[in-house]
């Protein structure tokens, strides 16, 4: 009977060092893609102050009408 609970403790220890590895694994990768991601938003940052300013108007545009959506009030239709 003790042969066999430590196979059990082997093997729990086994598996709970190989999800470790694995969780490692992942957590590296995630701080690389995050890191590859902040340089391409400093690039971004840096490109678009470097760019001419865009002209805009100093109002937006007004939406076209549309006969749906003009009505002051709210329509309920009875059921």
């Amino acid at each position: 009977m003790n042969e066999g609970f430590a196979e059990s403790v082997a093997r729990f220890r086994a598996e709970a060092a190989a999800a470790i590895t694995r969780a490692r694994r992942a957590s590296a990768e995630a701080r690389e893609t995050s890191a590859a991601f902040r340089r391409d938003t400093q690039r971004l940052i840096a490109r678009a102050g470097a760019a001419a300013p865009v002209d805009t108007p100093d109002r937006a545009p007004r939406p076209p009408d549309d006969e749906d959506f003009s009505q002051d009030q709210i329509l309920l239709h009875g059921g």
